[in-house]
């Protein structure tokens, strides 16, 4: 080791240009797992970085000492945040990343957004590390995307399955871009390309039919017609074609069947009260008692309250659960959604509180079960009231919950006068039940400045309340549906609850682009 004017021991890091950096051996362990290995435990005193420039090594050595990420320039991004991974400074990691987050809330032109899925990409594919493309996908899955998607797919033949993945993920649910892009990529060709029939096979190409059905028969024409297609690949494209057919059908047919119900007070009681064992909710998922995986996270609050199940259980509950989410098409549980779970677990004292973040944290990695982009998240953004009366002459409040809401088979409505979406209303019943339904009669949207179209189903909305808390020194945000019961038995001891706001997850899984 070396010493410095002060006494300290100290360090040469090496650059690639041949030039060397003393730096104090503290300043470099203090934070970091791999420094502390090299300098401590295996006794090194001079180590050589070699793959990265000599201007991100400098930046990286003095944050280590100044520990403050205030500002970073967009061409700096990539090396700082690989050193961090490299040398395993958590800090600076979370500091990069959260760095990051921040461009991606306030991105809008295109060179940001390829900026951003570069990044992304380059953090999954080099670094294993999917979060940030997830991020991403979150929070842009609903904007429109097509300058980005048209740049990267032009030339489809360079691009790495990964990032198509990505790329039909943030598609939303624009499906012709897709379809331009495949015709686009078959001028000129003479065969398929595998990366053409990737894309193809990850289409939901039954909402693509639906969607533009001329636009959908040319690109099967144009593949079908290829010079050189081989068998192997035309029968590829009638097998898209009877899949689609078959699926097209019962899209059309349910839509057909309308329903109000969004929500029904008395089954939902009954509902968690004959659910005591995972094996119930199951049961429960099988005999279409709960039709959404939104569902299925709030029961397992409570039986969690009742029996614990064991690791071998709770294995055999996901694959189950993944069967049935296959076959009968439930609605996914947004990430976002189990976010707000583990986070307010953390802070539970329960001893079973890590065996519940680990079952959570399956359920969100597992892409059968939970979703980034097949829900849209709307907040309620006004409550109506008056007062009406009933029979024996009672008064009673009666409220109506807007919401501001563009389906995506409403995307070409041309009324000006008012915004596209839906009201809900809770209604209390004779048998003291309430039930809350969607208002399709066109007088309840008289002076809302909302309407709404026929294409709005009760049957895709799972409607829950954020509610804050204060748990110690904590604010902590929980999803609530009607009962408080399941967070008091894991956050006992919480006070100050406040409503942040009534939303509704509009299921949208079956018009997204991406299967």
């Amino acid at each position: 080791m070396y010493m410095n004017e002060t006494e300290e021991e100290t360090v040469l890091i090496k650059l690639k240009t041949g030039e060397h950096i003393v730096v104090p051996k503290q300043r470099l362990i203090a934070d970091s797992a791999k420094f502390t290995e090299l300098f401590v435990t295996l006794n090194f005193d001079e180590h050589e970085i070699d793959d990265f420039s000599p201007e991100a090594v400098e930046v990286f050595l003095t944050l280590l000492d100044t520990k403050v990420l205030d500002d970073l320039e967009m061409n700096m991004f990539r090396e700082l945040h690989k050193l961090a991974v490299v040398f395993e400074v958590v800090w600076l990691i979370d500091s990069c990343q959260a760095w990051l987050k921040g461009i991606m809330n306030t991105a809008s032109t295109k060179e940001e957004k390829i900026f951003l899925f570069e990044e992304c990409w380059f953090i999954a594919d080099k670094l294993k590390n999917e979060l940030m493309m997830d991020q991403l996908i979150y929070v842009f899955a609903h904007k429109d995307n097509k300058s980005l998607i048209s740049d990267y797919l032009s030339d489809i033949s360079s691009l790495k399955s990964g990032q198509i993945d990505a790329l039909l993920r943030l598609g939303g649910v624009d499906t012709d871009i897709f379809l331009q892009i495949v015709l686009q990529n078959l001028e000129g060709k003479t065969e398929l390309h595998p990366n053409l029939k990737y894309l193809l096979n990850g289409m939901n190409l039954a909402w693509s039919r639906e969607k533009n059905e001329d636009l959908f028969l040319e690109v099967v024409d144009s593949v079908s017609n290829l010079p050189e297609i081989s068998m192997a690949d035309m029968r590829f494209v009638q097998k898209l074609m009877s899949d689609t057919a078959r699926l097209v059908r019962p899209y059309k047919q349910e839509r057909k069947t309308r329903t109000t119900l969004v929500f029904d007070q008395k089954k939902y009681f009954e509902l968690f009260d004959s659910c005591n064992t995972i094996n119930d909710v199951v049961t429960a998922v099988t005999d279409d008692r709960v039709t959404s995986m939104f569902t299925v996270v709030d029961l397992l609050l409570y039986v969690f309250m009742y029996n614990v199940p064991n690791s071998e259980e709770l294995n055999i509950f996901v694959t189950n659960l993944e069967d049935l989410c296959t076959k009968k098409q439930l609605q996914k549980v947004s990430r976002q959604f189990l976010d707000y779970f583990t986070t307010a677990l953390n802070y539970s004292s329960r001893r079973d509180s890590k065996l519940m973040i680990s079952l959570l944290n399956e359920i969100k990695n597992n892409n059968q079960l939970s979703t980034y982009n097949g829900n849209v998240i709307i907040k309620c953004e006004k409550r109506e009231k008056k007062q009406v009366t009933r029979m024996l002459f009672k008064k009673h409040t009666e409220y109506k919950y807007l919401y501001t809401f563009k389906h995506p088979l409403s995307v070409n409505c041309t009324e000006t006068d008012s915004k596209c979406g839906f009201i809900l209303r809770p209604s209390e019943q004779e048998d003291n039940n309430t039930l809350v339904q969607l208002c399709t009669e066109s007088d309840h949207y008289d002076n809302t400045e909302i309407h709404t179209h026929d294409n709005i189903s009760a049957k895709d909305m799972y409607c829950y309340a954020i509610l804050s808390v204060t748990c110690g020194s904590n604010r902590v945000t929980l999803p609530v549906v009607w009962r408080w019961r399941g967070w008091s038995y894991w956050l006992p001891d919480c006070t100050d609850m406040k409503l942040e706001g009534v939303y509704v997850a509009y299921n949208v899984q079956q018009y997204t682009v991406s299967k």
